[in-house]
């Protein structure tokens, strides 16, 4: 079944459950409806985006304007939900301390007993729709680009960082599907925790029984906030064009020196496009008199190299130490790459500094 599909199915639960739970609450006077309720409300505009994200990418929408077309789309809709869950759990937050100072009583807490009960069914619904891909997609999901299972490593590469590499990425991880998941299982935790207020208020008599319901709501926004920050700083992350956290930076310059006639690395950089795309470009400096036929193979090793770390994407700018000569490489010069935004022509990496760092 099709992302789209999974989270189209899990939008019309949420709608549906969404009318009757709200209803209730306002009927019932209990804060824990109401904020389960808001949640759902939240989450129905998380699936939307989701699914619009989703469903242009599996169309392959490509505007004209976007040359690596829209795949961080559910990236942004990733983001966005944790920022729009962020929101609401400050606002459960502070309703659940105003409750606790003027107690209401609730009304009628065998309906929200059952509302919880429906509720935690729907979820676990929805739960087995959107995980189910993580099973049935885990083959034959990979991307046109990447080469990491083409190019062997030769034995030039024994000794690299990158042979001692955990596996850097999941390839069928989906951060927009992941999202919703995360929302879905917060949402039955929820109604867990609704069902458990209702038969206290239901069961006991006692007068502090009504502080049940500012409890579970106050359970509910620390269990939204503990899910929404990690999201958000995960696709953040990426959003920014930060390098993955599991790749060394100082382990690839150092990789790359040890191919064959390069003399020093500068402008490196790393990123994601995408939880499962990396990207990377640099520049190598290579010695005066470096042939066509030569370069060919210097840039075939370093790509060898940045393939063994996971990079689907590579630019790499030949440079020469000084001077040129007829049917030699001619690189762009530090002056050009100093001017650029964000670039700068300090050397990564080099063989003196490398010697350096060793001593």
């Amino acid at each position: 079944m099709k992302n789209s599909t999974r989270l189209a199915a899990v939008l019309v639960i949420s709608i549906a459950f969404f009318c009757a739970e709200i209803a209730i609450g306002f009927r019932t006077k209990s804060l824990a409806l109401i904020a389960d309720a808001f949640h759902y409300l939240n989450d129905i505009v998380a699936y939307l985006i989701a699914f619009l994200a989703s469903h242009l990418q599996e169309k392959g929408y490509k505007p004209s304007g976007f040359t690596y077309a829209l795949h961080r789309a559910e990236l942004v809709g990733g983001f966005f939900n944790g920022i729009f869950l962020l929101a609401l759990a400050l606002s459960i937050f502070l309703q659940s301390i105003e409750r606790f100072i003027n107690i209401e009583s609730v009304k009628d807490p065998l309906s929200m007993l059952i509302v919880g009960c429906v509720g935690l069914t729907l979820n676990l619904i929805s739960a087995t729709i959107v995980h189910e891909h993580g099973h049935g997609h885990g083959h034959g999901h990979g991307h046109g680009h990447s080469h990491a299972s083409v190019i062997p490593q030769t034995d030039g590469h024994a000794m690299h960082n990158h042979t001692r590499l955990p596996p850097p990425l999941d390839p069928h991880g989906n951060l927009g599907v992941l999202a919703v998941f995360i929302h879905v299982l917060g949402d039955a935790v929820n109604n867990v925790g609704v069902m458990v207020a209702a038969l206290i208020m239901w069961k006991t008599h006692s007068p502090s029984r009504f502080y049940a319901d500012p409890a579970v709501s106050l359970a509910i926004s620390l269990i939204i906030f503990a899910s929404a920050i990690p999201l958000t700083l995960k696709t953040g992350r990426i959003l920014l064009e930060a390098s993955p956290i599991h790749l060394n930076l100082d382990s690839i310059t150092e990789d790359l020196l040890a191919s064959h006639s390069v003399l020093s690395i500068h402008d490196l950089h790393v990123w994601q496009l995408s939880q499962n795309v990396i990207v990377a470009s640099f520049h190598v400096e290579v010695p005066v008199g470096t042939t066509l036929n030569q370069w060919e193979k210097i840039e075939g090793s370093l790509r060898e190299c940045m393939t063994a770390y996971g990079v689907s994407h590579l630019t790499v700018g030949p440079e020469v130490a000084t001077g040129t000569s007829n049917n030699v490489i001619e690189g762009k010069s530090k002056s050009v790459c100093n001017s650029l935004l964000g670039c700068s022509a300090a050397v990564v990496g080099s063989h003196d500094s490398l010697r350096h760092r060793g001593s």
